[in-house]
C-alpha cells in the first residue's frame, strides 16, 4: 500500500511505495507528488538528497513528477568532478517538460548540487 509523508507545504502529499497496490507508473522503491499523467519522460538524474524539494517544487507548479533510484545515471545535475553519491531519475509528465524545464532551472540554482 502506497505511503505518504507530510510536507512543509500546505496540502502537498509525497507518496512512497511500498506494496501490493503501489500504482503501475510509480517504480518501486520511488516517491511522487501525487499528480497522474497519461505518460512519462526522464528529464534528470538529481541527488537523492534534493528530491523531496524537487518534487515539492513540481507540485506547486502543477506538474507531474515521480523520482526513482537510477539504476545508472544518465544526466546527473552536478557540477565538476565530485562522485555524486546515491542519484535518484526524476521523470515528469510528457505534456509538462517544459514548464518542468523552467522549474528545475529555477530551483537548482538554488540548491547545492
Amino acid at each position: 500500500m502506497a505511503g505518504t509523508t507530510s510536507s512543509p507545504h500546505a496540502g502537498a502529499r509525497l507518496t512512497v511505495t511500498a506494496g501490493l497496490f503501489t500504482p503501475a507508473w510509480l517504480p518501486p522503491g520511488g516517491r511522487g507528488n501525487g499528480l497522474r499523467a497519461p505518460s512519462w519522460a526522464p528529464i534528470a538524474d538529481i541527488p537523492a538528497r534534493h528530491v523531496g524539494t524537487v518534487l515539492e517544487a513540481l507540485l506547486r507548479a502543477r506538474v507531474p513528477a515521480h523520482a526513482a533510484p537510477a539504476p545508472r545515471p544518465v544526466r546527473v545535475v552536478t557540477p565538476g568532478e565530485r562522485a555524486p553519491g546515491a542519484v535518484w531519475r526524476l521523470r515528469v509528465g510528457s505534456t509538462s517538460y517544459t514548464r518542468a524545464e523552467d522549474v528545475l532551472m529555477r530551483l537548482l540554482r538554488t540548491l547545492d548540487v
